[in-house]
């Protein structure tokens, strides 16, 4: 093969290899930077949230429930304002994998698209 040939093929290579890893590289974004913290599924079986051993999540921690929603009092110049509150805790009760735990309500609500956090001690 002459130097043309072989330089096609890398970047054919190249190419596959980049078009096969982006799919995971986006997922792994995708988790980190919006779905992280959030509760994916509130049913009998019981609490699920994207959060897992990948970011810290353990059987027996405690999570405050956040609620964010849209603050009526007014918008400012940059558009609408929202408000985050406090609405319940959760406990995590396994880790499902890197990704997710279950977890059950200790206190107050806990819903689809509620954010879970690590409960911060009160001073």
């Amino acid at each position: 093969m002459n130097n043309k040939r072989w330089a096609m093929l890398a970047v054919v290579v190249m190419v596959a290899a980049m078009l096969t890893a982006a799919p995971a590289a986006a997922g792994s974004a995708y988790h980190k930077y919006f779905m992280k913290g959030s509760i994916i599924e509130a049913s009998e079986e019981g609490i699920y949230l994207c959060i897992g051993t990948e970011d810290g999540a353990k059987a027996g921690q405690v999570l405050d429930v956040m609620r964010v929603s849209r603050d009526t009092s007014g918008a400012s110049k940059s558009g609408p304002k929202f408000k985050r509150e406090k609405v319940g805790t959760v406990e995590i009760l396994a880790v499902v994998d890197e990704h997710f735990a279950r977890a059950k309500k200790v206190s107050g609500e806990a819903g689809v698209s509620d954010m879970v956090e690590l409960e911060v001690a009160s001073k």
